[in-house]
């Protein structure tokens, strides 16, 4: 009998089927935080719309599902978490030997973190230390957090302007004692003391440098803002990235490219703006980018060309300054002929028919496509 379902449910599925595999795709280039969020969200619909929905996605999308946000938490150092996610993923997975002792090895390996963030012993690790039945049976303990109420890692937002970037902890009522905040002058970690765990909410390298005497941090009651203070004015494309490493890679092929001239190897004096002046500026640089646009107008202005440049560059100079009549007469002059004449005298070129009196320069002659010598006026 063919399974009827409803729009909102199809919506459900195609839900989340879709943050699952995009989950995926940020796992492949490295971007744990936005995989935990997706696969968690897809994970949290699963559970509260498993009436709807769990019957319609097989046992290995809802382990993937599970894995996937178990791998991102590991990822991100928050170990029971993905204890919690690998369970579950074990569990839709216990009709795969292989893949069940692919689980008791991330599990364990989750414990012994565990054991070593909360400085105690490491006790010693079964071979299997979840026990999933072949047949289907309850979910183990662990998956419960949501009954037991244990605390959730805050998310976080950021919106940024030229001069600041702003991080927002969304945790209310957040005491200065519970939040430790360390700044580096490209690198950021925040953690958080919630219900006497110690969370991870942010760890790495910022996309450029910061100020850090200017960077400071606002409890608020809904949340937490802390704002970064750029070292340069530009909107970062990323929360993270490279640093200053990048910049210091931008700065040297820029002392080794443009302002080195490559016939002397002596580097060029770059005109710069006085600093007052450069604050209107729409330019990150302090570069005078008008005084290079007129250094490069006035160079190319004493540019001596030769040969055929030089007679193009004479010949715009008489047609600039020529008046109506002598441009009418070197525009006809020249189309009409082919090319082979250019005249400035009007008086004459109005009274010559340039196609039926040809002329060619010496020791050259008019012929047609076939071949065939055309009649043409004698040279002088």
């Amino acid at each position: 009998m063919e399974q009827v379902v409803d729009e909102d449910t199809e919506k459900f599925v195609h839900l989340v089927c879709g943050l699952s595999h995009r989950a995926a795709a940020y796992l492949q280039i490295g971007k744990a935080s936005e995989a935990f969020d997706d696969a968690t969200s897809a994970s949290t619909v699963l559970r509260e719309q498993a009436a709807l929905i769990s019957t319609l996605l097989s046992s290995v999308q809802k382990e993937q599902i599970h894995s996937r946000e178990g791998q991102a938490a590991l990822l991100l150092g928050r170990f029971e978490h993905a204890m919690e996610a690998f369970s579950r993923a074990a569990y839709e997975s216990s009709a795969n030997e292989s893949t069940r002792e692919k689980y008791s090895e991330w599990l364990a390996k989750c414990q012994q973190k565990i054991d070593l963030d909360s400085q105690k012993p490491k006790t010693a690790v079964t071979p299997a230390p979840v026990v999933v039945p072949v047949q289907p049976a309850p979910v183990p303990a662990t998956s419960t957090s949501s009954k037991t109420g244990r605390p959730i890692v805050p998310k976080y937002q950021y919106y940024q302007n030229d001069n600041f970037m702003t991080i927002s902890i969304l945790e209310p009522n957040v005491k200065p004692e519970h939040l430790n905040v360390t700044f580096g002058l490209d690198h950021l970690t925040v953690i958080l003391t919630k219900s006497g765990k110690k969370f991870t909410v942010i760890c790495g390298t910022l996309f450029s440098g910061v100020n850090i005497e200017k960077c400071k941090t606002k409890f608020m009651d809904e949340k937490v803002l802390i704002k970064l203070k750029k070292l340069e004015k530009h909107e970062w494309r990323d929360l993270f990235g490279l640093g200053m490493q990048d910049k210091e890679e931008k700065d040297s092929k820029t002392e080794v490219g443009g302002d080195i001239d490559p016939e002397t190897g002596i580097k060029k004096v770059v005109p710069t703006m006085d600093p007052q002046k450069a604050i209107n500026t729409p330019y990150a640089s302090q570069r005078d980018w008008g005084a290079i646009e007129r250094d490069l107008k006035e160079q190319e202005k004493n540019e001596k060309p030769e040969g055929e440049e030089a007679m193009n560059v004479l010949f715009k100079d008489v047609y600039s300054k020529a008046d109506e009549d002598t441009k009418r007469a070197m525009i006809k002059s020249f189309q009409t002929s082919g090319g082979t004449v250019l005249s400035t005298n009007w008086d004459d070129v109005s009274k010559t028919d340039y196609e039926k009196e040809r002329q060619a320069p010496k020791g050259m002659e008019w012929k047609s496509w076939e071949g065939k010598k055309l009649p043409q006026k004698d040279g002088d």
